[in-house]
């Protein structure tokens, strides 16, 4: 049987990417796409070159105007856009002599031409291919793929505006000049739309939308993105599309004179958005509450890593709720773009906080293993409301077509930090954190150490994975679903006594103890020396008073430390009583190594932990690490328990982030 001493030993000198053992899973989705209803197949050049203007890549869109066109013109209106763009060909003499082409080069200039290979090695590029500028099979599989409608690129926001012609029947000087009245009077930002600009600059290239729930009504037409209600006049005058056309004008010219480097450019400044599931859009594939636990579920992903917080608002008023949500076929909810069946685009998002989905796609709940996962896709034009771009990183959630995922579906590293540098990182205070550590025995009966690392607050716990940097998808946890038998609302300590005589776990709340029972998984009721819990913390521990502000054991002298105000109370487990000469101030036993950067008590946390071998003192959104023998050794002059300078907690410990109290108990 192993002694202390090794066991300890063992646990210290593990890796930790091995101690730390975690398992988490959330959707196992996996696609195979239907064969009915598709949509048309990109077969040759022509439909690849309109694929590649649709999608921004032979000219950046102006996605943002695109929401405001006439949603009742003709169907065909991508084809219909490209018509004042056709032009005469020039004639080419027939020759036995010449190679055969194909009809459509025929009638490319050469300028085109090169628009056209250059836009194709684009989007081979972007697409992991090899580029060769040829419209191969390996391209025209890439185009078929199933993907978001949102363009990859575009419209430059730094462009100079050009005037628009033809305006005068529709607004005069004076019209323009009221313009402003149209904003305000909806309360109304300019900074409602995101960018989708190249992927090297989409943390940079997004655009502030700080009021987008308040409509604009012009000409009783509402362009606010409540859908169903968008072109709701099926016989508009030229006069009214004019003026739609010239708002969106007017609005994407005022983005382009920004400069995108002086701000976030967020979509939102408020960080409690509300969302709706729209009653005219349900799904028909899926019932109306799996629907809604689905984007429950994709609107929570982003709570738990960004300080955003998602409400669905199923009474406000419609102009009232920041996101809302709806399936469609085809021409659908008064949108100005249409769907185009099974197979291509399956959802798009608008800047004014509408997602739609083409219910032609087979969508899918969470963990079923055929069709397209709703919840990735919603995740994914959540992303675009929120702000963020296509990205062509493999893993990313912000890709523009559709991959199948072969094990659990999350958002990457990367995903995560494109939102907090929009939205800025989860901040807050904890209760206590401290790693939690069990013995294991493998198959072959051979024991091992374990440990997991605790953040708790207001009686919601995080489970950190330190080898991911990380929190485990899917918390916060309420703390009596993994914790059975501690106060519901949080404690304010954790001390584990772990010496060679001992191997106890004590919890702290106000004026009380709990002894835990680690192979049971709850608090003692009554333990083997007889003692019923819970118990008061002055008949445990004579001499420290209560309630305390944190506590931690400290294996080096077998104290156990307790903070309370300013003081530190050093208790001696193997005499039950306080050690000599305590109590001390904070700053007596724990010394700043630079003067003045000291918490100066009142400490939530007291944690030591074993992936970084280190003692932390956090208090509210700092820590200070305590110096230990190898800070000691490279810096002799060092004080014993110095303090180094602080730092925020959120650059020690990533995502730990609060999610709106409706969406912690997630039920379809």
């Amino acid at each position: 049987m192993l002694t202390f001493i090794q066991l300890t030993a063992l646990l210290l000198l593990t890796n930790s990417n091995v101690a730390e053992k975690l398992f988490h899973s959330r959707d196992h989705s996996d696609v195979q796409t239907p064969q009915s209803h598709r949509a048309a197949v990109v077969t040759d050049e022509l439909k690849a070159e309109l694929f590649l203007s649709r999608y921004g890549f032979i000219k950046p869109v102006n996605w943002e105007e695109a929401q405001l066109e006439d949603p009742d013109s003709d169907p065909d209106d991508f084809l219909d856009d490209l018509q004042a763009r056709i032009q005469e060909g020039t004639s080419v003499l027939h020759s036995r002599d010449k190679s055969q082409i194909g009809h459509h080069d025929v009638f490319k200039s050469q300028a085109e031409n090169r628009a056209f290979i250059s836009a194709l090695k684009e989007f081979q590029r972007v697409s992991g291919l090899v580029v060769t500028g040829v419209f191969d099979e390996a391209t025209k599989e890439a185009m078929n793929k199933p993907r978001c409608g949102v363009p990859d690129q575009n419209m430059d926001l730094n462009a100079p505006v050009e005037p628009e012609n033809n305006q005068t029947d529709s607004f005069d000087k004076t019209d323009s000049n009221n313009t402003s009245d149209l904003f305000s009077s909806g309360n109304y930002s300019e900074d409602d739309l995101f960018g989708f600009n190249n992927t090297e600059s989409f943390l940079v290239n997004i655009s502030n939308d700080t009021n987008s729930n308040t409509s604009m009504n012009i000409n009783n037409t509402s362009v606010d993105g409540e859908m169903g209600n968008v072109g709701g006049n099926t016989n508009q005058s030229g006069a009214v599309r004019r003026r739609r056309r010239h708002l969106a004008f007017l609005v994407s010219g005022r983005r382009r004179k920004r400069d995108l480097a002086e701000s976030g450019f967020m979509a939102f400044s408020k960080t409690v958005l509300k969302w709706r599931l729209i009653g005219e859009g349900y799904s028909s594939q899926l019932s109306v509450e799996e629907q809604r636990y689905v984007f429950r579920l994709a609107f929570r992903m982003w709570s738990e890593v960004s300080p955003l917080e998602f409400v669905e608002d199923v009474w406000s008023p419609l102009e009232d709720v920041d996101i809302k949500l709806g399936f469609g076929t085809g021409r659908h909810l008064g949108c100005s773009q249409r769907f185009d069946g099974t197979g291509q685009e399956f959802a798009h998002a608008w800047f004014l906080g509408d997602i739609h989905f083409d219910d032609d796609e087979h969508f899918t709940g969470p963990n079923s293993h055929s069709g397209i996962s709703l919840l990735k896709v919603a995740v994914h034009e959540i992303g675009h409301v929120l702000g963020l771009p296509h990205t062509y990183r493999p893993g990313s959630i912000m890709q523009p077509s559709y991959l199948p995922h072969e094990s659990s579906f999350e958002m990457d590293w990367m995903d995560r930090k494109a939102i907090q540098h929009l939205y800025g990182a989860c901040k807050g205070r904890f209760d206590t954190v401290f790693d939690w550590i069990r013995k294991e025995k493998t198959p072959y009966g051979d024991l091992i150490v374990r440990f997991n690392t605790y953040f708790m607050r207001d009686g919601w716990y995080w489970l950190y994975e330190n080898r991911n940097n990380r929190t485990r998808y899917g918390d916060p946890v309420a703390l009596q679903i993994g914790w059975h038998g501690l106060p519901s609302d949080g404690v304010d300590a954790h001390v584990h006594v772990w010496s060679k005589k001992r191997d106890v776990v004590y919890f702290f709340k106000g004026t009380q103890f709990w002894k835990y029972d680690n192979e049971n998984d709850q608090v003692f009721i009554k333990d083997s020396d007889g003692h019923r819990y819970p118990r008061l913390v002055s008949e445990g521990f004579p001499g420290v008073p209560s309630p305390i502000d944190t506590a931690f054991y400290d294996r080096r002298d077998s104290h156990i430390y307790f903070f309370k105000g300013t003081q530190v109370f050093a208790f001696s487990v193997e005499t039950s009583s306080l050690a000599r000469g305590f109590p001390k101030t904070i700053r007596d036993v724990f010394p700043p190594v630079e003067r003045g950067d000291h918490p100066d008590g009142h400490i939530d946390a007291a944690y030591f932990s074993y992936t970084h071998s280190a003692i932390f003192l956090l208090k509210g959104t700092r820590f200070w690490q305590v110096a230990g023998s190898r800070q000691r050794w490279r810096r002799p002059l060092l004080p014993r328990n110095g303090l180094l300078p602080h730092r925020e907690v959120d650059q020690q410990w990533f995502d730990i982030c609060n999610v709106h109290p409706t969406a912690l108990k997630l039920t379809r």
